[in-house]
């Protein structure tokens, strides 16, 4: 039975493992970030901040009416502040993550069924594409955006706004996969948004991102005795885009690569990990249509503290000519390290340096202090 340690409203008095054992689970979480531009970009030496509220449910639907393999989903955010790249630095890859206008929405709801011994799983809801595809493991801990997903597939449905789709996952080996989704993301689609029009992230009124990967996961390799994984992904969208040179293009796609690698691994948890990415898209809708990334973390720098994380990544989007902006690059360096205050809690100091924010503004260097805590 879970004893919620991790958590800092701890097990409620004993309820909280009482209803996980009956099938329900039940969490949340708090992000505060505070955001300081000390030169360039858009405005320097302005603070803004933003906060990230999560609500989430889980129902086992084997323990509760006897289905097994199934599993009910709804996440319920709320993200108020501003939007900071907006604000403060004007870059294209989003700086953090969480980036956003002020909103609040169901931001997932589905339902996952797990069938034939695990071969496949079949997901339908709202969901959020960035927790099945395009997923860059070892770049979690970073807060730009394009460690979580590479910038050339700019219809993605995910933050700030996943989309209905359906999901279907074929996982034949322990190390082998093939992941299909299919989502009904533009402009027009406003289910569970109930204020803030995130759904305006999209850049179609109308048609569907369509997405598959392939992916080959590795226990060690043959240059490295650690664990790794290699992703490719392919993706398109048949809505109907307005093109950097203002006239109109039906259809768009491109593809993805990424690869994770562990380095060093100790017994006691400490480990080294890297990743590097890849994308490519048209040059005629997305000012960024190609992009390079990689990073290295250290969980464990301290041996007396071995839940801290560090990190530096170098993440380079190439600016297409037709987009006609000064710079044909934005370039982002960033370096954190997130101090594991609590078992239920971190705050990560992190930096950025963005040459070229935007393809326009001069060189930018913002810092964010964020604040995570699970509930």
């Amino acid at each position: 039975m879970p004893s919620f340690v991790d958590e800092a409203t701890g097990n409620w008095g004993g309820a909280r493992s009482n209803l996980a054992q009956e099938g329900i689970s039940l969490h949340g979480s708090i992000v505060l970030e505070g955001f300081n531009n000390f030169m360039g970009g858009l405005r320097s030496g302005e603070v803004v901040g933003a906060s990230t509220i999560d609500l989430s449910v889980g129902l086992d639907a084997g323990r509760l009416v006897g289905i097994s393999g199934g599993k009910l989903y709804a996440d319920l955010e709320d993200h108020a502040g501003e939007d900071p790249s907006n604000a403060i630095t004007g870059d294209l890859q989003v700086f953090d993550k969480l980036n956003s206008p002020p909103s609040l929405q169901l931001f997932e709801f589905w339902y996952q069924q797990v069938l034939f011994n695990n071969l496949l799983r079949v997901k339908v809801g709202k969901i959020d594409a960035n927790t099945e595809f395009s997923v860059i493991d070892y770049g979690l801990p970073f807060l730009n955006s394009s460690t979580q997903v590479t910038p050339t597939v700019f219809v993605f449905p995910t933050t700030p706004d996943p989309m209905p789709a359906v999901n279907l996952f074929f996982t034949p080996t322990s190390s082998f996969y093939v992941s299909a989704g299919a989502f009904y993301a533009n402009m027009s689609d406003k289910f569970g948004d109930l204020s803030g029009g995130p759904e305006y992230n999209q850049l179609s009124k109308y048609g569907g991102f369509f997405i598959l990967e392939s992916g080959y996961i590795w226990r060690r390799s043959s240059i490295l005795p650690f664990p790794g994984n290699f992703k490719l992904g392919f993706w398109g969208h048949n809505g109907t885009f307005q093109r950097l040179d203002n006239l109109s293009q039906t259809g768009t796609g491109g593809l993805y690569a990424m690869l994770d690698q562990t380095i060093l691994a100790s017994d006691g948890g400490r480990k080294v990990q890297s990743f590097f990415e890849y994308g490519l898209t048209q040059q005629t809708i997305n000012p960024v249509y190609e992009h390079f990334g990689a990073g290295i973390t250290w969980i464990g720098p301290l041996a007396i503290r071995p839940a801290d994380i560090a990190g530096l990544t170098a993440q380079y989007a190439a600016v297409a000519p037709e987009a006609d902006l000064p710079y044909n690059f934005e370039l982002a360096v960033e370096t954190f390290y997130a101090f594991k205050v609590f078992r239920w809690g971190s705050i990560m100091p992190d930096l950025q340096y963005i040459a070229h924010p935007g393809g326009t503004y001069r060189n930018a260097l913002v810092a964010t202090m964020h604040l995570s805590i699970h509930l």
